[in-house]
């Protein structure tokens, strides 16, 4: 099995190290990243206008460029045959809303779009010590229960770093949590600042699972069409004509 592995945070980042590693006990493993944290970089691509690409060591490339950039060259400008693109472990967790600001998860929805299966791996900012326990049993798991598919990605969560150990692992909805935003100024410069309204957490999903010690599994699909909202529309086309 060729597995492709990529990230936001770079090349040289812990996450991707870890994730590489665990990844050689189940095939040929290609590194493909950033040359330097891309976090929110979502599905943006900057290859149309020129990236530098470099040789970092055995089959591992660094791209100047964001982290879908480096899904499609190491598909089309390496021509990886890969089965399997897995993301991360990302440096911080990708839950709930913040999935669709997610560099992490763009990347896998980059490679659901060219036919891939493919994960996304996230943990608490600097939890990695979970990580580096129960890594391996989560794609273990992932495999045995051959929860892959072509029809959508694998969204994977570690809990926050307060816990130990996780208590288990749940397939999970994706929590639309809400905030309340604003702006500040610190330093000269003007910040982003957000507070969420909620305090409880809907049960069985991905930000409740955080919350509670247990690693998620979320299925994202690609893309926000919906036939039905398009025969709604059309209904009502239909109706005022």
């Amino acid at each position: 099995m060729n597995i492709l592995v990529v990230n936001d945070d770079g090349y040289q980042s812990v996450g991707i190290k870890l994730l590489a590693e665990a990844f050689r006990e189940y095939g040929n493993v290609y590194v493909v990243a950033p040359d330097s944290e891309k976090s929110g970089a979502s599905s943006s691509i900057s290859s149309h206008t020129g990236m530098m690409v470099y040789k970092r060591g055995n089959q591992t490339w660094s791209v100047e460029g964001t982290p879908s950039d480096c899904v499609k060259y190491g598909l089309f400008g390496l021509d990886i045959d890969a089965d399997l693109v897995v993301s991360g472990v990302n440096n911080g967790p990708n839950i709930g809303i913040d999935t669709i600001y997610s560099g992490t998860i763009g990347e896998t929805m980059e490679a659901l779009f060219h036919g891939k299966k493919a994960i996304a791996f996230s943990a608490d900012f600097d939890g990695y010590d979970i990580v580096k326990k129960e890594i391996k049993a989560v794609i273990d798991y992932i495999f045995s229960n051959e929860l892959l598919s072509t029809d959508y990605l694998l969204n994977v969560n570690f809990p926050k770093k307060s816990y130990d150990e996780s208590s288990a692992i749940q397939i999970t909805d994706l929590y639309i949590n809400q905030f309340l935003h604003g702006f500040e100024e610190r330093e000269g410069k003007i910040f982003g600042t957000r507070k969420p309204l909620e305090e409880e957490y809907k049960q069985h999903s991905d930000l409740f699972a955080f919350h509670k010690g247990e690693i998620s599994i979320t299925p994202l699909k690609l893309g926000n069409g919906d036939e039905n909202l398009t025969l709604q529309l059309k209904k009502k086309l239909n109706k005022n004509h």
